[in-house]
């Protein structure tokens, strides 16, 4: 029996982002199973080139006004032509509009990024519709899942979380904790505790509720030392304003550079404690590599992100709710003064405890999200849709 053509649709496998790695961890742990599927992918630039299977790039011409869904389906056409398959996108729902007429013989799937609920606890306008109408949809975690079950209430909605790799979370050698911690800078003192925040220039990463914080927790007489690595200076937020206002110059460093996932991972183990300030996650990469790295991470009581947070006294109340865009989304407002309550409450109880014990906390809170423990759960998923 051939093979089901199985082409996946999002941010090239080779993109530094979230919804990239998704896609690309997904794609390997599907190319090396042995899931009868002729698989392939668009999405990303054209270079680097990606070689671990035949991969189409769609820059911002052949997205155009319809997310890449006429490009898309050209795509299909030549390389599995008249064939049955899936098209399985992993952009959010609004992206996935546009490929609900597609004219392809193929199951629509979606594994959607959601983001913040409208005050009806679902996903209006297109994408809504557009999750309504997929013939299959599966979320990041719980929180996710009920949110795309108020669009598709006549059945379940699975979900599943993303996979990481462990090992390249490992405690670092004393070589590369002497790299890493030159990259704060000679501002950065030995004696400091570095806050850390891995989050991109949007308006749902509140990146003010983390200077806010820092400048707080230092006024309160803590040597914090803020680290944040982010894409870019100036879009939703001007961090150089952030700094300004929050009179933390030569108090933190804001890198941008392309670091690799174990660079990463040694500069997360340099910090004291991480802030996670998105209002909105569905599932939250830094929340999970902060602890895969043993460092305690801070962050807010709503979303899929709330679910990876191992202790309440993390987690950081809502004081009140506000709508934001053109989904009308319902995003938590949060106040500084909670949020470096909740870092010095894990402050205290490193103190208390010791390093060690924090660490192997941490990393045990993590544990269950490895790709071998996860992957037979998604192979049995993708396996009941062929």
């Amino acid at each position: 029996m051939a093979p089901t053509p199985l082409l996946l649709v999002g941010d090239g496998p080779q993109e530094p982002t979230g919804v990239g790695r998704i896609l690309r961890d997904l794609g390997v742990q599907i190319a090396a199973s042995d899931l009868p599927v002729d698989l392939a992918s668009a999405g990303g630039p054209a270079l680097p080139r990606w070689e671990a299977w035949p991969a189409y790039p769609m820059g911002e011409v052949d997205r155009a006004d319809d997310w890449g869904a006429r490009y898309v389906e050209a795509v299909y056409r030549d390389r599995f032509g008249d064939r049955p398959g899936v098209l399985w996108l992993t952009w959010d729902p609004s992206r996935l509009a546009a490929y609900q007429e597609v004219d392809l013989p193929v199951q629509r799937w979606a594994y959607a990024a959601i983001d913040a609920p409208n005050r009806r606890g679902g996903v209006g306008g297109p994408g809504g519709e557009a999750l309504a109408r997929f013939d299959r949809v599966i979320a990041y975690g719980r929180w996710a899942s009920r949110i795309v079950k108020a669009r598709r209430p006549d059945g379940p909605v699975s979900y599943l979380p993303h996979g990481l790799a462990l090992e390249t979370y490992a405690p670092a050698s004393e070589a590369e904790r002497t790299g890493v911690r030159a990259e704060f800078g000679p501002h950065c003192r030995q004696r400091d505790l570095v806050v850390g925040c891995v989050a991109s220039n949007q308006p749902r990463k509140d990146l003010g509720l983390f200077f806010e914080t820092l400048a707080l927790l230092g006024s309160r007489g803590r040597p914090v030392y803020g680290w944040l690595h982010t894409d870019t200076l100036v879009k939703a937020w001007s961090v150089q304003q952030l700094v300004e206002d929050c009179q933390l110059a030569k108090r933190v460093t804001v890198s941008m550079a392309s670091y690799t996932d174990r660079q990463i991972a040694c500069l997360y183990q340099q910090c004291a404690v991480t802030i996670a300030p998105g209002l909105g996650e569905g599932f939250g990469y830094p929340i999970v590599e902060s602890l895969a790295s043993g460092v305690p991470v801070v962050h807010g009581d709503s979303g899929g992100g709330a679910e990876l947070v191992p202790k309440t006294e993390w987690r950081v109340p809502r004081r009140a709710e506000r709508l934001e865009g053109v989904y009308a989304q319902v995003r938590p407002v949060f106040e500084p003064e909670d949020v470096a309550n909740a870092v010095e409450r894990a402050l205290e109880w490193k103190a208390a405890v010791g390093e060690r014990v924090v660490s192997e906390y941490c990393r045990g809170a993590v544990a269950h999200l490895t790709w071998p423990a996860l992957w037979p759960r998604w192979r049995s998923w993708i396996g009941a849709g062929l």
